[in-house]
């Protein structure tokens, strides 16, 4: 295989993979929903259960949950239960250090061996199958082994008052000074990776609040969880962004106990009081943004000077340092050696200038005065420049209006493989923007849909535990479902009521509520 057509292999694995990436991004969390039927008539089945979820596959992933209402008028004074402190009451300080408390396991030796001996001993008891303790967040309330799940958090007994303390706090900062780092791509994040454990943990110690009644427990707990996506949005990185929203929905996916309990208070305004939206991207997306030129800095300086040969020469020893490691298509510069590279570039200049003359608008006169090196860097700095805004660009749009936007993906798939070498860069690290913004909005969804399901539960309280015929009829606003910027979907049936999001995309929540009978409330 020559260099040209291995490098051309690579570009091709290279747009797989951010497909993969943008895939990933837009699974990743609980997607609830259902869908009765497929176009073609058939039932759909329930393809797996995880607490009191069920999942289909159909011709969308959805999954839906019974809601058992408690009815439960609007909590007075009316603001007095928040999830996240406003910030006249959060403490000063930073929550980070908190966070590296609870996960850090410092002079907790044996705590920590008693924990994974616990965590082996089930994995090996429960051969193929699913294991404690995780397989308790799959384990609706009732079926709790009580006894077991408390063995095991007396393991973390000393999380809980760090996870308050780092609640308790508005500001969140690892110091990472990343803007210094000469390899951002290949910066660590173990902490963070570690933070999203103790959140499962923090899920557990949840279900059991729940399972012994202690329900202040349980919007305490809740609200630490929370608390974790606005603090790992001031990260920037969005990795750490959707480890933070990851954590917040390990938590609303167990948050509807509370709505079915009839000591939980109404949590309508303490949701209503939460930031919007409570997973911001902004810090993480402008440092992405300019991501391409803080890990290869010397593309920053291509431009349409003239330059020496001498001077691209060296460019090149420095571009290839600056991409080695790094697990993308131009680790391959690294093993094929100078003189290969060069073969390489030259071997995509006439596609270069076609792309700068064509589409960038550079005349052939300031092209002709180029050396071939440059044509070639000036050509991949312009194609990173402009397709990174296209995708960039919709981010500043309401969701409903990105709705109606063409994707870029269409046209940069046809032009990387038009335009060869130059298009690598923009297919390793451009970021799945529209993905991480789905998942924000994918939580925003989830939490407008619980506090409807508390302006229902106000409902039931003032009006005989019935529910309404619309959500016109709350006493307490129904908020407007984000994907649509519209109401969310509400029909009345003779066993109770449903409710349904938008899809977001191929994703959708759908909730069948019902009421108790009054004997049971």
């Amino acid at each position: 295989m020559t260099n040209h057509t291995r490098l051309s292999t690579l570009l091709r694995r290279s747009i797989l993979r951010r497909s993969v990436l943008a895939a990933m991004l837009i699974s990743s969390g609980l997607a609830t929903g259902y869908s009765q039927e497929s176009p073609n008539g058939s039932q759909e089945q329930i393809a797996s259960r995880e607490g009191a979820w069920e999942f289909l596959r159909g011709p969308i992933t959805t999954a839906r949950r019974t809601v058992t209402l408690a009815p439960k008028t609007e909590h007075k004074p009316a603001l007095s239960v928040r999830f996240i402190p406003d910030p006249f009451h959060a403490k000063p300080g930073n929550a980070a250090i908190f966070y590296l408390k609870a996960g850090g396991f410092f002079e907790q030796t044996a705590a920590l061996q008693a924990k994974r001996k616990f965590e082996d001993e089930a994995r090996a008891a429960a051969g193929d199958q699913a294991y404690a303790p995780y397989v308790w967040l799959e384990t609706e309330v009732k079926d709790l082994p009580v006894e077991k799940v408390k063995e095991y958090l007396s393991y973390t007994s000393f999380q809980p008052l760090f996870l308050d303390e780092a609640a308790s706090r508005l500001h969140c900062d690892f110091d990472r000074q990343i803007k210094t780092v000469a390899n951002p791509a290949g910066y660590l994040l173990p902490e963070i990776q570690a933070i999203r454990d103790v959140a499962r943990i923090q899920a557990m110690r949840f279900l059991l609040a729940m399972a012994e009644n202690r329900t202040d427990d349980a919007v305490k707990i809740l609200g630490q969880l929370i608390a974790m996506g606005p603090h790992f949005c001031q990260e920037p990185f969005l990795v750490s962004n959707l480890v933070g929203t990851a954590c917040v929905n390990i938590g609303l996916q167990q948050a509807y106990y509370l709505s079915e309990h009839a000591n939980a208070p109404n949590l309508y305004w303490a949701i209503a009081q939460l930031p919007k939206p409570l997973i911001q991207l902004e810090q993480s997306l402008a440092y992405e943004h300019e991501f391409l030129f803080e890990q290869v800095k010397a593309l920053r300086e291509v431009d349409t000077v003239p330059k020496p040969q001498q001077y691209w020469s060296e460019f090149i020893d420095r571009f290839t340092k600056e991409m080695q490691g790094l697990e993308t298509p131009l680790d391959a510069w690294g093993s094929i050696g100078k003189a290969g590279i060069t073969l390489a570039i030259g071997s995509n200049v006439p596609k270069a200038r076609e792309y700068l003359a064509q589409v960038e608008g550079l005349s052939y006169d300031t092209l002709d005065q180029l050396p071939n090196t440059q044509i070639f860097f000036l050509a991949m700095r312009r194609f990173y420049e402009r397709y990174r805004d296209e995708e960039f660009k919709y981010s500043f749009l309401p969701e409903h209006a990105r709705k109606k936007a063409k994707p870029s993906s269409i046209d940069f798939n046809e032009f990387s493989l038009r335009y060869g070498l130059i298009t690598l860069p923009t297919s390793a690290f451009l970021p799945a923007v529209q993905a991480a913004q789905a998942a924000s909005l994918r939580t925003q969804q989830q939490l407008a849909m619980w506090q409807t399901v508390e302006a229902i539960r106000h409902h039931l309280a003032t009006h005989d535990n019935k529910l309404p015929a619309t959500l016109e009829e709350l006493e307490l606003p129904a908020p407007h479902d984000p994907l649509t910027n519209g109401p969310f979907e509400y029909t009345l049936h003779n066993t109770g009521a449903t409710l349904k999001g938008a899809e977001n995309p191929g994703l959708q929540y759908q909730l069948e509520l019902r009421t108790k009978p009054t004997t049971q409330r």
